[in-house]
């Protein structure tokens, strides 16, 4: 569904984003200007904006006199991006345990069911991961928690989806990872919340 309160500049970064998270634009390749605007039928001013906005998040790199580029994936620096997101998310978990409720855990329950019915759609399904684990952040009511989280979330995104030819990740085990975590909440066992979900986030990049 669209989001109406975006500006024209936040729906091109939305839509150039969400190419690079899929791989439609990979690392290396050229965004331009010109070529954008056309395909979605604006003036370039939006998607200059767009770039300028891509490249404060990291997912482009301008360079003089060549244009707009797709920024490359650094294996060491997601590792440190990953890490960060565990040590963020397990220090929620610690502060959420004790409030838990059967309401807060059924909002959870809720987004891995969406992972179970929806049709096969990874940039779909990757968002409702990032949803799951979102929700958790939020609850932890630490603003600087959810900005930098906020700031991981399209490289996460983006890795990810580099990865999941070679490591085949499969809707049915998405759905299996995150029905597991939530059922390790519902325990409130704050140390064992805090293994599963570490464990959970860097098995991607160890």
């Amino acid at each position: 569904m669209e989001d109406l309160s975006l500006s024209l500049k936040d729906k091109v970064k939305k839509i150039i984003r969400d190419e690079i998270i899929i791989n439609k634009l990979k690392p290396g390749d050229r965004v331009v200007e010109t070529e954008v605007a056309k395909r979605l039928g604006i003036s370039q001013v939006p998607v200059r904006e767009a770039l300028r906005g891509l490249e404060e998040e990291g997912l482009i790199r301008t360079v003089k006199y060549k244009g707009a580029f797709v920024t490359e994936i650094n294996k060491t620096e997601m590792y440190h991006i990953f890490s960060l997101r565990a040590s963020i998310e397990t220090n929620a978990i610690e502060i959420i345990t004790p409030q838990l409720t059967n309401q807060k855990l059924g909002e959870l329950y809720d987004i891995v069911e969406q992972m179970k019915n929806e049709k096969p759609d990874y940039l779909l399904q990757s968002k409702l991961d990032m949803d799951f684990h979102r929700t958790i952040i939020a609850w932890s009511g630490i603003d600087t928690y959810n900005r930098i989280w906020s700031m991981l979330n399209s490289h996460i995104q983006r890795y990810i989806t580099f990865l999941n030819p070679e490591i085949k990740i499969m809707p049915e085990e998405v759905y299996t990872y995150h029905l597991k975590l939530v059922e390790v909440l519902k325990q409130k066992d704050i140390e064992k919340s805090k293994e599963e979900f570490w464990n959970h986030i860097m098995k991607m990049v160890l």
